[in-house]
């Protein structure tokens, strides 16, 4: 079997990870792919204008994901261009995996299916997960009241981390720096309404979890049925916010055990495509932790192709069942920056002038990383 011209749709790719796959599968292979986005509005396209060369067409769902007509769109869209496959990148992924059935009607939908995405969508659950596979995480309560907070938080040390069930990187996560505190933001974020749908939000009962100090280290895995087919590991030299988040300036790295730890999860669940899996080196015992897993593309997903390892084009080679020619290794030491998003970062709170001083300084410096890739 042969795989000639196909089209994949991108369903929410207008950022840095849909765009490193639009770029990766466009120059993938001896055949032609034609790669279109779908996105929620025009204005969303404004900022990526300069990289509209390597997207075919662009077609707006008009609605948000959240939306109650987002599916009925989608279904729209996709009978209408012809889509051979779909490719979910940003919050729409939760969505789609559970509309998948409805979908698979029409295309090729690649991203894993509902019940499994759900695991990781759920901070708590992935939390069982890595205790059943023997993975080690930070310790974690999950109370149900403010009466079970208050009882705990005569006891912790902190600083202490309140954390959405749901959501991810620095989206939902809040530092309590004493009891006082910790009561305040819980009793906060208890109070936020949730959006009308649980599957994107929630904050009903948020996750308490210790605070860990060390530096932030990535999984990116490709798995066929459970087993780990290729995996990579980095290091976040720089995230945004600088206080944890996603990783501006990052490294590959070649860390054996974050890769056995990674097996371990994706034999556990029996995974199939791509993740993202997070952990930190405590400082305490040097030992890494789980902190916790991106069920789809992942916005470093550049630097992964970059290294060596396509993982959009595999999978899209996996979906036809035809052969993958995997690469022995990937690149060791390769650089990747995001220098604007550094800026942002450079005049963060807190602010003074010695603050932004230093962090200015940090960005010069970084201009001297040897074997760097840049994405603007």
């Amino acid at each position: 079997m042969t795989l000639k011209q196909k089209k994949v749709l991108l369903v929410d790719g207008l950022n840095r990870s849909g765009l490193a796959i639009a770029r990766a599968l466009k120059c993938s292979g001896d055949f032609r792919i034609d790669v279109a986005v779908a996105e929620k509005t025009f204005s969303n396209t404004i900022r990526r204008i300069t990289d509209f060369h390597i997207i075919n067409r662009i077609h707006f769902i008009g609605c948000s994901f959240y939306d109650s007509s987002f599916s009925d769109r989608l279904v729209e869209i996709v009978t209408r261009s012809n889509t051979d496959i779909i490719i979910p990148i940003g919050p729409s992924a939760v969505l789609i995996s559970k509309i998948k059935p409805q979908l698979e009607k029409l295309c090729k939908v690649l991203i894993e299916d509902y019940e499994k995405v759900l695991i990781f969508h759920d901070k708590s659950k992935t939390l069982d997960i890595s205790k059943d596979s023997g993975v080690p995480h930070p310790a974690t309560w999950l109370p149900e009241n403010i009466e079970e907070v208050e009882s705990l938080a005569e006891e912790i040390k902190y600083p202490f981390v309140i954390k959405a069930r749901k959501g991810s990187g620095a989206d939902g996560v809040w530092y309590a720096k004493d009891k006082s505190e910790l009561i305040h933001l819980y009793s906060k974020v208890t109070s936020l309404h949730n959006t009308g749908d649980g599957l994107l939000r929630d904050s009903s009962h948020p996750m308490l979890q210790e605070y860990i100090s060390g530096e932030l280290h990535d999984v990116t895995a490709f798995c066929i049925n459970g087993e780990m087919k290729l995996g990579l590991t980095q290091k976040r030299l720089m995230t945004r916010p600088v206080s944890g988040g996603m990783g501006i300036v990052n490294v590959t790295t070649k860390n054996e055990q974050l890769l056995q730890y990674a097996e371990k999860i994706i034999d556990r669940v029996k995974w199939n495509g791509v993740m993202l899996m997070d952990f930190i080196i405590d400082d305490r015992d040097g030992r890494a932790k789980l902190l916790e897993i991106n069920p789809r593309f992942w916005g470093t997903t550049g630097l992964t192709i970059k290294a060596g390892y396509n993982y959009p084009y595999y999978l899209v080679l996996d979906a036809y069942g035809l052969k993958i020619d995997y690469p022995s290794d990937y690149k060791k030491d390769l650089n990747c920056r995001w220098p604007l998003q550094e800026l942002f970062t450079v005049f963060e709170k807190p602010f003074d002038m010695q603050v932004v001083s230093n962090r200015l300084k940090g960005f010069i410096s970084r201009f001297t990383l040897k074997n760097c890739i840049y994405e603007f």
